[in-house]
C-alpha cells in the first residue's frame, strides 16, 4: 500500500471509531414526528427493490409517513438519479447510491446530505440502531473527507455459481484457479443439458456493465486501476491479460450475443439452465432459487471467486440509502433511510438472500435456519467479504466515463480484436478524462 493509502486508510479508521462514539447515546425518539409527511424514494429494479417495496406498508405505518417509491432498472435508474440531482428541484429526498461508484462526483458536487447531525440526534435515531453493527468495510466505504453520506444498505461480492448436477456428470470439480474456470468452461461448452446445449460461462459483456465483473480477473492478475504514479493502469501487461482472458472466456465458451449481456440477461440464461456457470454479485441468488421462475432453483452451487497469480481477489460492492441535500423533507427522509438500514429489516432482507452489512443478521439464528438449504452461499459470501477488494470501479471521480472507456476494450476483447490496441486506447482515454476532472 502507498504512503497515501495508509495515511487515507488511518484517517477513515479514525473516523470510523469517532462516528461510532458520536452516535452511542441511548435516548428516546419519536417515529411519528413527521406523520402526514409523504416523501420520494428511488431505488434500482431488482430483488432489493422489490423487497423494500413490499416492505413499505410496514414504514407507513409505523411512522405515518408516505413513500412514493420508484424503481427503473439500473442503466435508467442512474441517468434519473442524476437528472434529479443535478436540477438542485429538491423533488427527490431518499435514493439508492453506490459510493464506490458516483461517491466521489455526487460528494464534490454537494448531493449528499451527511449523516453525523442525524446520527447524533436522539431525537431522530433510535437508540437500538447500533452503528457499530456495520461491517467497518461497509462504513468506511461511504465516508468522504470524514462525512458519512449514506448508510449502508447491502453489500455483495463477486462469486462462482455453477451448475451442481452437470458439473457432477461430467465428473468435474468446482474451478479454484482461473485456469481451472477456463478448462471447465471449455469442456461443458455445448455440453447436453436436458435436450439443449449448454454455454460453458455467462459473464456480462455489455461495455461499461461489464467493468465489474471483470475487475476481479484484473485484481487476480495483479492489476490495478492506478499505477505508483497515479496513472492509468488500464494498459499494464496484467491488464492486456485479463481484457484476453476474459474476452476469451466469452468468445470461446460463451451466449452468442454476449456484448449484450447486462445481469439481468446473464440471470435469465442461466435461470433457463442455458449456462454452466457464470461470475456475478451474490446478491443473484434468490433469483436463481426461485423455483416459480428459475429452472435450475436447487441445482446451483455457490463458491469463492477463482484465485490468480495475486490469490482470490473477489470484489465487494456496498449499496447504501443516501438523503439529498437539495431535499426539504430531509429528517422524514432520514427517518426512512434508518428503518430500512434498522437490524430488524436488515433480517429481513438477509432472510430473502439479500446480503447486508450488519454483523447480527448473518449470525442470526432465523437467517442460519432460513438458509439451511444454501450452506455454501453462506460461507462463499462469508469468505469473499471478508477478503474482498473494494476497487471495484476505478477510483477516480469520472467513474462513468473511465467506465465506458474500459468497457469498450472488454467488448473489443470479446469480438477477437487487437487486445493491446484496445488497451492503450482505453489508458488514452482514461488519462484524459482524468485530466479533465481529478482536479478539485
Amino acid at each position: 500500500m502507498s504512503g497515501g493509502g495508509r495515511r487515507l486508510q488511518r484517517t477513515l479508521s479514525g473516523c470510523f471509531v469517532a462516528l461510532l462514539l458520536f452516535v452511542g447515546t441511548a435516548q428516546a425518539m419519536d417515529w411519528r414526528a413527521h406523520q402526514g409527511t409523504t416523501i420520494r424514494a428511488m431505488f434500482s429494479k431488482g430483488a432489493l427493490g422489490s423487497a423494500l417495496e413490499s416492505f413499505l406498508p410496514d414504514f407507513e405505518q409505523q411512522t405515518g409517513i408516505k413513500v412514493v417509491f420508484e424503481t427503473f432498472p439500473e442503466d435508467q435508474f442512474r441517468q434519473k438519479v442524476l437528472l434529479e440531482l443535478a436540477a438542485g428541484t429538491g423533488a427527490l429526498d431518499v435514493y439508492w447510491t453506490f459510493a464506490a461508484n458516483e461517491g466521489l462526483k455526487f460528494w464534490r458536487s454537494g448531493w449528499y446530505e451527511p449523516m453525523e447531525a442525524y446520527l447524533n440526534n436522539p431525537n431522530l435515531t433510535d437508540p437500538t440502531y447500533d452503528l457499530a453493527d456495520f461491517s467497518r468495510k461497509a462504513v468506511q466505504g461511504n465516508m468522504y473527507d470524514g462525512k458519512l453520506i449514506g448508510l449502508p444498505l447491502h453489500q455483495n461480492t463477486s462469486m462462482l455459481y455453477y451448475r451442481k448436477d452437470v458439473f457432477a456428470q461430467h465428473k468435474l470439480k468446482v474451478p479454484q484457479t482461473l485456469q481451472e474456470l477456463e478448462a471447465a468452461a471449455t469442456t461443458l461448452h455445448k455440453a447436453d443439458a436436458g435436450g439443449q446445449p449448454l454455454a460453458g460461462i455467462v459473464m456480462r459483456g455489455k461495455g461499461a456493465a461489464a467493468t465489474s465483473q471483470w475487475a476481479p480477473f484484473f485484481l487476480s492478475l495483479n492489476g490495478s486501476w492506478l499505477d505508483e504514479q497515479g496513472k492509468p493502469g488500464v494498459n499494464s501487461p496484467q491488464a492486456m491479460q485479463a481484457f484476453d482472458l476474459y474476452g476469451r472466456l466469452l468468445r470461446n465458451a460463451g451466449p452468442p450475443g454476449v456484448v449484450n449481456y447486462h445481469w439481468y440477461e446473464t440471470v435469465s440464461l442461466f435461470t433457463q439452465g442455458k449456462a454452466a456457470m457464470f461470475t456475478e454479485a451474490n446478491i443473484r441468488m434468490p433469483l436463481l432459487e426461485d423455483a416459480t421462475k428459475s429452472q435450475v432453483a436447487g441445482k446451483v452451487g455457490y463458491a469463492l471467486f477463482p484465485a490468480g497469480p495475486a490469490g482470490r481477489k473477489p470484489t465487494m460492492e456496498v449499496g447504501s440509502v443516501a438523503v439529498s441535500s437539495k431535499s426539504k423533507k430531509k429528517e422524514a427522509a432520514y427517518l426512512f433511510a434508518q428503518w430500512i438500514t434498522s437490524k430488524d429489516v436488515a433480517l429481513r432482507l438477509q432472510m430473502k438472500g439479500i446480503p447486508v452489512p450488519r454483523t447480527s443478521a448473518w449470525k442470526d439464528s432465523r437467517f442460519l435456519a432460513a438458509m439451511k438449504e444454501h450452506p455454501d452461499w453462506i460461507e462463499a459470501s462469508q469468505r469473499s467479504l471478508d477478503i474482498a477488494d473494494t476497487n471495484y470501479n476505478p477510483p477516480v471521480v469520472a467513474v462513468s466515463e473511465v467506465r465506458d472507456a474500459v468497457g469498450a476494450a472488454i467488448v473489443s476483447s470479446i469480438l477477437g480484436e487487437n487486445v493491446k490496441a484496445a488497451a492503450d486506447k482505453a489508458a488514452a482515454e482514461m488519462a484524459a478524462i482524468m485530466e479533465k476532472t481529478e482536479k478539485k
